[in-house]
């Protein structure tokens, strides 16, 4: 028999998440995080899959079984748009299927590989070894440089449409990382790369928003940004990093194999279109 249900015991919820530590990151995170309720699925009183909502509106899932019935119950309890999914591959399937939105607009929708890296296997690039280029936590001087890269990069990756509202949500984003140290500038005589940590745990951290201005690509800076930000983290103790990347993306797959990354599972990122709404569940 199978019960769907708000969670209460965060310890519970995080030993289950942690059976699936590499694609529960993001998870984890939100849950110390405490932003959203989780909904999960039971079986004869053990959890066997869980989601929640981030304040993006993307719905996060842990769930070998019943996606859509844990993301179904946390949408009837949350007052936000459905922007879209985070999670593992067929899981993220299985939710847009189960829940009929099949043939709902997406805005993306990109198979992805989910790589790992032992921190101590890390491979410092050269460029940022001989110290050609250094990487350091971002500071709220940069908070006008990081916002207009997250607007280019809200419109090349997610598919975000030109315009205040785009321009509002990277604001926001970049509010939301800068007090936490989680927003990580690779910089030489100007500023060349950026990323983030979008989770953070005791001892793991999974590294998105990786950002090279058009003009400035094919010179590594992108792998460099992210081993100096892994660095910095492994300085103070985190062990284990994760990410992932479109299967088609052969640029970022080989910039991050180069410092160390394997893959380890799948992921996707479904995002749906702006008129898309809870209504049509």
């Amino acid at each position: 028999m199978i019960e769907i249900s708000r969670v209460h015991d965060a310890f519970e919820l995080d030993a289950f998440l942690t059976l699936h530590a590499h694609s529960s990151a993001y998870l984890r995170s939100e849950l110390r995080r405490a932003t959203g309720a989780f909904f999960v699925a039971r079986d004869q009183g053990r959890i066997v899959a869980a989601a929640t909502q981030a304040p993006s509106g993307m719905v996060l899932l842990q769930a070998p079984q019943c996606a859509g019935a844990v993301a179904t119950a946390v949408l009837n309890d949350s007052a936000r748009r459905l922007a879209g999914f985070f999670g593992p591959l067929v899981q993220v399937r299985s939710a847009l299927r189960d829940m009929g939105l099949g043939q709902v607009g997406l805005l993306k929708d990109t198979a992805e590989d989910l790589f790992a890296l032992a921190l101590a296997d890390l491979r410092v690039p050269a460029i940022l070894a001989q110290e050609q280029v250094r990487c350091r936590v971002a500071v709220e001087s940069d908070f006008e440089h990081l916002v207009a890269w997250r607007y280019a990069f809200r419109q090349a990756t997610l598919n975000d449409a030109p315009g205040e509202k785009t321009m509002l949500t990277s604001g926001a984003d970049i509010a939301a990382l800068l007090p936490a140290g989680s927003l990580f500038i690779l910089e030489g005589e100007q500023a060349l790369a950026c990323c983030s940590f979008n989770a953070r745990l005791p001892g793991m951290v999974q590294i998105g928003n990786v950002w090279t201005p058009p003009a400035l690509r094919g010179h590594g800076y992108a792998r460099a940004v992210v081993a100096g930000a892994l660095a910095i983290a492994r300085d103070v103790g985190v062990v284990e990093a994760v990410l992932a990347t479109g299967r088609s993306n052969a640029a970022a797959q080989a910039a991050y194999r180069a410092i160390g990354f394997n893959v380890v599972g799948d992921y996707a990122t479904v995002t749906l279109a702006p008129w898309t709404t809870r209504g049509v569940l």
